[in-house]
């Protein structure tokens, strides 16, 4: 089970453990982020145990848990041993601690992101994307280890790399706005980086298929066709774009562990100028604007 499924839906869960009256802190029970994160690996993958702490709850441990760039609580009880799912709800106040909690991380990640984004692009510009409501979906990357390009589209300077996967919906939408900026203005190229999903049955032949490809052309009408495919729901010709390539499976292996290792753990997501990370289909509009921003 990923933690991704686990906190799809926050659910009041009944614990049936009776708990000490001493919290796990409290006591002499001593407990460390790398001992948590251990114990919690199966569950949550390359997730990183950020903080351990007291809950609400005595005799359980408030883990904080940082998901892709996203922090979020998750629970477990003083002798790591259950992993408990759901919310803390205050009857009292009548509201969720839980809730409360993952607000506050999420204006302290925002405040942060702000900062250094000022730092790299000046206070005012972050202030615009804090305006546009864009501050939650940027993350921050090394771009010295960016892999090499698989397909291009465009001619101009200023290079946007974006994380696709061509059996995406997502990607597809992206991708139409891309069209459109690409067809309003000529001084930015779009460098794509092929990333298939685990859960995209067609995707890795796909993206072996168009990796393969000696000229650029090519590759782009095997990726405009892929995205037709998945807009159109045609899953024969969605089928008919896959093709095993050995000499394509490097390359294919190279673009997910550089994603795993920023971080990215959905497609699409956008890779700007120093690093800045833009996660979602965004509209043209937007896309020109953090150009303009970014660049």
């Amino acid at each position: 089970m990923k933690l991704k499924s686990l906190l799809a839906s926050l659910l009041i869960c009944g614990v049936s453990a009776s708990f000490a009256t001493e919290s796990c802190l409290g006591g002499n029970t001593k407990v460390s982020s790398s001992q948590v994160e251990k114990i919690l690996a199966p569950v949550i993958g390359n997730a990183k145990v950020v903080n351990v702490s007291d809950s609400p709850i005595s005799g359980v441990y408030e883990v904080i848990v940082d998901f892709g760039g996203k922090k979020v609580p998750v629970y477990v009880d003083c002798n790591l041993k259950y992993l408990i799912s759901g919310e803390i709800i205050d009857l009292n106040k009548k509201v969720s601690l839980t809730r409360e909690k993952v607000q506050a991380l999420q204006s302290q990640a925002n405040s942060e992101k702000e900062a250094k984004l000022a730092k790299l692009i000046g206070k005012d510009k972050a202030e615009m994307l804090k305006k546009e409501g864009l501050i939650e979906y940027i993350n921050f990357v090394n771009v010295s280890n960016l892999p090499q390009s698989n397909i291009t589209y465009g001619s101009g300077k200023t290079k946007v790399y974006v994380v696709t996967d061509p059996q995406c919906p997502f990607c597809a939408k992206l991708h139409k706005e891309i069209e459109k900026v690409i067809s309003e203005r000529k001084d930015v190229v779009f460098e794509m980086l092929l990333y298939p999903l685990p859960f995209h049955k067609e995707a890795q032949g796909i993206s072996e298929n168009i990796a393969c490809q000696k000229e650029n052309n090519q590759k782009q009408q095997l990726l405009n066709k892929s995205f037709d495919a998945i807009t159109k729901g045609d899953q024969n010709l969605l089928k008919s774009l896959e093709k095993s390539c050995e000499t394509a499976k490097s390359i294919i292996s190279n673009n997910i562990n550089f994603a795993k290792s920023a971080g990215i753990n959905g497609t699409p997501t956008m890779i700007f100028p120093k690093g800045v990370m833009v996660s979602g289909a965004i509209p043209a509009e937007t896309l020109n604007k953090l150009i303009d921003t970014l660049r």
